[in-house]
């Protein structure tokens, strides 16, 4: 995901000052890369799909791939048995915080206009629009269940609200005081999860009683995460490091040395691995039965926005408006350091 030069500024000089540490004693995030660098070039990429603008935060649901394009204003529904563009959504001013998916509704945030829009998937339409105050340099994640859509609010000028929106009626619930510069909001394992940029901490939210039921520290700067094998998986910008935590503990179990510090990037699950990108670096594998990476893809800048569906990795290049399809099935089964070594430009691995 992208990022406004302020937010970027400011994660860059934690980049340059952060102690290597690890949230977790006798674990530490080693700076030796041991696993394959290679080109995106040589990334398995099916097809390109031009959505046009400047395609970034994206979705899985309802039969489809949903791309949110701020400089157009829209969600792009692409058609993943046709792989082209099925529907073209207009949304509010800058679409933002991700792409929420329910049992029937897709929701989407947008910065500039500050509301939250509801679109119903059948007809490929906005039916619900509710004014909100969110932070207008945002870049986060919403989350949605049965009941709720989840977000981080900028109530009194400070992004430290998590707001509980009914999914009917777009009514505030509830309001939940969690740590600063808090963005990115997931749902999994019965409870609500708030990462806390500003404090190094998620925050485990009960959604019945909205109380805080555990604040997990992780390396600085914390922003995206997302569930899968059975684990919590956090991204921090400062590092470039993935930290698992474990919901039945609240404790980090593994921190995975990704090496990929920067401002934006985004994480996902899907087809067994987690997959993770950064601008510069589209596409890292990890593999969570060894919390090792397995290969890693860079030397492409503006292409940081990464979801898994339907066999594929998708991937936004907002730099130049295309969506790309990745066949997870020809990602290298097993790639030795020296392969990656053969196959990279000039016969030496990516730095």
């Amino acid at each position: 995901m992208r990022m406004h030069r302020w937010r970027l500024n400011a994660i860059l000089a934690t980049v340059v000052t952060v102690v290597a540490s690890s949230p977790v004693e006798g674990q530490e995030a080693r700076q030796v890369a041991d696993f394959p660098r290679l080109d995106a070039s040589t990334l398995p990429i099916a097809h390109k799909i031009q959505v046009g603008g400047d395609p970034d935060w994206l979705a899985i649901g309802f039969g489809s791939v949903w791309v949110a394009v701020p400089k157009n204003n829209e969600l792009v529904r692409v058609d993943p048995a046709h792989n082209d563009v099925q529907a073209r959504v207009p949304v509010d001013k800058e679409p933002c915080y991700g792409i929420g998916i329910g049992l029937d509704k897709v929701w989407v945030l947008n910065c500039q206009s500050q509301t939250l829009t509801r679109v119903d998937p059948k007809i490929s339409k906005v039916d619900l629009r509710v004014p909100v105050q969110i932070d207008q340099a945002g870049e986060g994640s919403i989350a949605v269940d049965a009941r709720s859509v989840w977000f981080v609010s900028n109530d009194y000028g400070h992004a430290s609200t998590l707001s509980q929106v009914d999914v009917k009626t777009g009514h505030t619930v509830k309001r939940i005081a969690i740590g600063k510069d808090s963005a990115v909001v997931k749902s999994g394992f019965g409870s609500v999860w708030a990462v806390s940029s500003g404090e190094g901490r998620v925050y485990r939210v009960d959604p019945k009683t909205g109380k805080v039921t555990a604040m997990i520290a992780v390396a600085a700067s914390p922003r995206f995460a997302t569930v899968g094998a059975g684990s919590l998986w956090v991204l921090s910008q400062s590092d470039g490091s993935v930290a698992r935590i474990d919901p039945l503990t609240n404790k980090v179990k593994a921190v995975i040395a990704v090496q990929v510090p920067g401002a934006g990037g985004e994480i996902c699950y899907g087809g067994g691995f987690i997959w993770v990108t950064m601008n510069g670096t589209p596409v890292t594998r990890i593999d969570p039965a060894r919390n090792k990476v397995v290969d890693q893809y860079g030397n492409y800048q503006k292409a940081d926005a990464i979801r898994y569906g339907f066999g594929s990795v998708w991937v936004s290049d907002h730099g130049k408006g295309d969506l790309w399809r990745i066949d997870a099935a020809k990602f290298p089964r097993r790639l030795t350091r020296q392969r990656a070594i053969r196959s990279s430009p000039g016969g030496r691995p990516n730095q």
